[in-house]
């Protein structure tokens, strides 16, 4: 089965459901079964910290809590979470240089979990040489 990692900003636009049609089929995937798409603890933390602050998400205001978004993605979502742990660190330690903290986890658990593809805008995961889809 395919499996994904997915970074805070395709969570977000997940949220409002403005994911471009390649991003969303990975989504439709895995609400579907046939498919993992797994989020690492520190972008479902940024996530939850753009819902609280109300962010404006591709034109459209976030709303409900925190706790909403969190039970939207994880508890009756698609979303499992992957915590930050002593693989994930091994990976970091050898791309800390690279990239961006954000950046750096997001390659981290993909490498660390064997992830098919990162599921992210972020132009500088796919500059790396990371499969990604957006």
């Amino acid at each position: 089965m395919a499996t994904y990692t997915a970074d805070a900003v395709s969570l977000l636009v997940y949220l409002v459901d403005a994911l471009p049609r390649a991003a969303d089929r990975k989504f439709a995937e895995a609400e579907a079964g046939e498919a993992v798409i797994q989020a690492p603890s520190m972008a479902l933390a940024e996530l939850l910290y753009s819902v609280s602050r109300d962010k404006d998400v591709r034109g459209v205001t976030l709303t409900g809590t925190p706790e909403d978004a969190r039970r939207a993605l994880v508890e009756n979502g698609p979303v499992s979470v992957a915590p930050v742990d002593d693989a994930e660190l091994v990976e970091y330690a050898q791309v800390v240089d690279r990239f961006s903290i954000h950046d750096g986890l997001i390659v981290a658990s993909h490498r660390a979990r064997s992830t098919d593809a990162v599921l992210t805008s972020d132009g500088a995961i796919g500059d790396a040489g990371y499969e990604t889809i957006w």
